[in-house]
């Protein structure tokens, strides 16, 4: 038993730190922050003669922080709401339809995930360009779109399997519909998952750079936080006095929507793995 609870404790150290090695990272990109370019250069371990907001306010206004906000919730509610009303009816109907053709549908669908995004998003452009729709709002979020559901109708679609067919039989033989027995039985016994479905695609859409680069492209217009981030604070402009305040106030959001919703994302994954 000593021997058990040792090693458990060397585990809990090892762990603990290797985590402040990938966190120090993110300590010192905020510590930086509320550095001059030059102190951060001389000092760049130490702690800031001031923690002054100055050079936050500035980045705020000097490029445009209110618009790429409105940009990035633009087109992170609008995938999500996508995700979150096609999602389920697809993955709930392919996991209570019983046929080859059914299969072969859902393989299709889950297929991208198999497959390395750098591998087609060169052709992914091309078609966004063909259809007109490179640099524009639509165009993203159509590809954001089709780039979460692979992932959401997956995990769905093995929720859907461990949900007791008996309860739908039982409604179908006392007169519902197939839309009541959908919306009044089967959508909340669906809710863990689709909670964590959102949370992970509210993440990743968010946090997005590479869809954003492609096809919205030098769009200013049309450019989520991180687009814009990269396009301004590059290695050839070297304006990391801006780039880290920059850098911090794009990752406030999604960190703190990550601890609020955190207890959502383990209650879904474990509810999944719970036959009823």
């Amino acid at each position: 038993m000593m021997k058990q609870l040792k090693k458990i404790n060397i585990l809990a150290v090892i762990v603990f730190v290797c985590s402040i090695f990938w966190l120090m990272p993110l300590i010192l990109i905020f510590i930086n922050s509320f550095k001059p370019y030059n102190d951060m250069l001389q000092h760049f371990l130490a702690l800031p003669k001031s923690w002054s907001l100055d050079m936050y306010v500035e980045t705020w206004t000097k490029f445009g922080f209110p618009m790429l906000i409105k940009n990035t919730l633009l087109y992170t509610i609008v995938t999500v709401l996508a995700i979150a009303l096609l999602a389920p009816m697809a993955a709930y109907k392919l996991a209570r339809t019983k046929s080859k053709f059914s299969i072969v549908c859902f393989g299709i669908i889950i297929m991208p995930m198999m497959v390395p995004f750098q591998s087609y998003m060169i052709t992914l452009t091309r078609l966004v360009a063909n259809l007109d729709m490179i640099g524009t709002r639509r165009g993203l979020i159509l590809v954001n779109i089709g780039l979460c559901m692979p992932l959401a109708v997956y995990m769905i679609h093995g929720f859907v399997k461990n949900v007791p067919i008996e309860l739908e039989e039982c409604a179908r033989i006392d007169g519902a519909s197939p839309l009541r027995i959908y919306f009044n039985i089967v959508l909340p016994l669906l809710k863990p998952i689709l909670t964590t479905v959102v949370v992970l695609d509210t993440l990743a859409t968010w946090n997005d750079i590479i869809t954003n680069q492609l096809i919205v492209g030098g769009n200013a217009k049309a450019m989520n936080i991180q687009n814009a981030l990269y396009m301004q604070f590059s290695a050839q402009t070297a304006d990391w006095e801006h780039a880290l305040p920059g850098i911090v106030m794009s990752m406030i959001p999604s960190l703190v929507f990550f601890v609020a919703m955190q207890k959502h994302i383990v209650g879904g994954v474990t509810a999944g793995a719970v036959k009823g």
